[in-house]
């Protein structure tokens, strides 16, 4: 495991920190909950008892009943509608509209003595009436209103758009009567669909009963062939009307006796559909939510609560679990409201006289109710966490401090006294970041410690290649001291010669690295063609080796580098020497500069043995030679460093390879392009 993981294994045991306490609120939270669910039904049967006592009604008998027609429901309005068929922000603020037939639509509400309706009709033609009692009688709409003294039909029909009063009618036809009643007023507005109607009805005249029934008349204008359409609210086969429900002014001053400044109070029907209204849901000040300490509390008490369910049909009570108490069940439901989520509980009680419910909602500051007695506790398990997870830091450190010294003093005593190196790192054999940091050490050393035997060794091998051509010009001299007047002693001074030439050829090589480095920092870069170089030298190889035959070919376009055409000439000199020393007479040495990934690469190839697999990271490395065979010539190993120089002064970079079907070795120098 590596130590980054071992550090975030041992990292993990803060999470016993935050994990006790966060325990620890969420079941006092879990209580406190439980103990206001409680507080708030006990509040709730209270006012439902009390309307019990008073023996209100939630609706009259007649309306209580199961009624085939579609409930219209009509909530109170924020100001009163002005009557211009115009739909505004009255209107807009009232919710849903409910359907009349596939394509029309009505609001409805209420405001002081009066209910209001707004109709907006889809119609592609308009048709109005075209005199008193002429038929058609164009486009109208028909109210059924059932007000204490029995059922009443009223018909809203107009010549024009503007105000008008409504007539009375009666059933299947719904014909004009010219009996104008100015108790009910509409407007009548054109639209781009069609046209709106904004109506007003006396709440004395609309009883417990309403339904809307919009006839369409089309193609009046081609003759007396027409077509009339309904579409209601009312049961299409019975006839049966719907419920009319609107909140109750007498309901609403009960429910300001009992009190509703704390939450909101609900009153339903059988049907759950909102009877009164008192109070209103808002969070509670919370001066403890602006501390640090308050928000952390907030964000852990943080819960996953639903959003309140939107009432569909508007005006009627959605949730299924305070829908139970119109069962005589008791029930509670949580909610999130708000950007930030405030906690909103309701609580639902039945009233068992009348048949309704009682819903009772409060927001819910959780915060507020935390006892200095939580919190002294809270922090005791904080403590008692915070230790244990200390104590094991500090044991974690202790034991990584322990491994880091001892890898510090492998490290500062791996040179012996007398220059002995030794390899061997503590902990090397550990699968972290430390015991790899230990084998590169002593991966390191060992190299170290081989290059330095190799350094020892120099001496004899320098010694073995000088001793030879010493012992000539040594024996020559001795044989010329005594020969000098006889004929051999040309063959001896040709000897002589033959020596001290090779030891000129020795020192010439041994200090050819060093001047080529000085030569190098005093060459200034400019740019030259790569290819008429090396196409240059390569001409010049065909002389010098007649046993071998040198292919230059270049596979680019636009070789131009920036650095030196002549130590690039010295470059390939090495590479092509290399090359003719290890290749059979007659073989072939291939040249080949090429493009690779926006760089440019020379590859010198010749046929022959394979490189050494031990060797072939140290090629390019000073006197390292690999020639098993030695002819007329010194061979010090430093032809491929001056390679290696070179391709450093261009911002290359030198590998060596064996050929893909091993019959030799590949020499790749990359260079960049100007």
């Amino acid at each position: 495991m590596s130590l980054r993981l071992q550090l975030l294994a041992v990292g993990l045991l803060t999470l016993v920190l935050p994990w006790t306490g966060l325990r620890y609120v969420q079941e006092m939270e879990a209580a406190l909950r439980a103990g206001l669910e409680q507080s708030l039904l006990a509040r709730a049967a209270t006012v439902a008892a009390a309307l019990e006592e008073q023996n209100t009604e939630l609706c009259a008998p007649a309306s209580c009943a199961q009624r085939l027609g579609a409930t219209i429901y009509a909530p109170p309005l924020a100001t009163e509608p002005e009557l211009d068929g115009v739909r505004d922000d009255v209107w807009n603020a009232v919710g849903d509209p409910l359907p009349v037939g596939p394509e029309h639509r009505v609001l409805a509400g209420t405001f002081g003595r009066y209910a209001y309706l707004f109709l907006t009709v889809a119609d592609d033609e308009i048709v109005y009436q075209r005199g008193p009692l002429a038929t058609p009688y164009g486009d109208r709409v028909v109210l059924a209103v059932e007000p204490p003294d029995g059922p009443d039909w009223r018909l809203l029909n107009t010549a024009a758009p503007g105000l008008f009063r409504s007539q009375e009618t009666s059933p299947d036809r719904f014909e004009p009567s010219e009996v104008y009643d100015a108790l009910v007023i509409a407007a009548w507005a054109e639209t781009a669909g069609g046209y709106a109607l904004e109506v007003r009805v006396p709440m004395s005249l609309m009883g417990d009963t309403l339904s809307i029934g919009v006839i369409d008349v089309d193609g009046a204008g081609a003759g007396t062939d027409y077509t009339v359409d309904l579409a209601a609210t009312w049961d299409a086969e019975s006839g049966a009307t719907g419920r009319f429900i609107h909140q109750r002014p007498e309901l609403l001053s009960s429910l300001g006796q009992l009190g509703a400044d704390n939450g909101r109070l609900r009153v339903l029907d059988s049907d759950g559909w909102i009877l009164a209204v008192a109070g209103s849901v808002a969070p509670q000040a919370a001066d403890e939510a602006a501390t640090l300490s308050g928000a952390l509390f907030r964000w852990l008490l943080e819960r996953e609560d639903p959003p309140p369910p939107r009432e569909q049909p508007s005006g009627r009570v959605a949730d299924e679990t305070l829908r139970q108490a119109l069962s005589g069940a008791p029930a509670t439901a949580w909610y999130g409201s708000g950007a930030d989520r405030e906690a909103i509980v309701a609580a639902a009680v039945p009233i068992a006289v009348t048949a309704g419910a009682v819903v009772l909602e409060q927001a819910s500051e959780p915060i507020l109710t935390l006892t200095n007695r939580a919190r002294a506790r809270l922090m005791a398990l904080m403590l008692l966490a915070t230790f244990i997870v200390g104590a094991g830091l500090v044991g974690y450190a202790t034991w990584l401090s322990l491994r880091v010294r001892r890898l510090a003093h492998a490290a500062e005593t791996a040179l012996g006294p007398r220059g002995e190196i030794r390899s061997g790192m503590p902990g090397a054999s550990a699968g972290d970041e430390l015991g790899a940091l230990a084998r590169s050490f002593a991966e390191l050393l060992e190299r170290l410690r081989e290059h330095t035997d190799y350094l020892r060794t120099l001496a004899s091998k320098l010694s073995h290649e000088l001793r030879t051509p010493l012992a000539v010009v040594t024996t020559s001299l001795d044989n010329l001291e005594h020969e000098v007047k006889e004929p051999t002693a040309e063959a001896y001074l040709g000897r002589l010669r033959q020596g001290a030439e090779r030891l000129d050829a020795i020192l010439l090589a041994m200090s050819e690295a060093t001047e080529l480095e000085q030569a190098i920092r005093a060459t200034h870069a400019q740019a030259f063609d790569l290819s008429a170089v090396l196409a240059s030298c390569c001409k010049a190889y065909a002389d010098v080796y007649r046993d071998r035959e040198i292919a230059y070919r270049c596979d680019t376009a636009g070789t131009t580098v920036v650095g030196s055409g002549d130590l690039v000439a010295q470059l390939l000199d090495k590479l092509v020497d290399n090359a003719v020393s290890f290749s059979p007479a007659g073989s072939r040495i291939d040249v080949t500069l090429a493009e690779v990934g926006g760089e440019l690469l020379l590859s010198v190839a010749n046929r022959g043995p394979p490189l050494p697999a031990k060797m072939r990271g140290q090629l390019f490395d000073s006197l390292v030679s690999i020639r098993e065979r030695r002819d007329n010539r010194p061979h010090l190993g430093l032809g491929l460093y001056i390679v290696a120089l070179v391709a450093d002064f261009h911002g290359g970079r030198c590998e060596a390879n064996d050929l893909p079907d091993a019959s030799g070795a590949i020499f790749n120098v990359w260079f960049p392009r100007a």
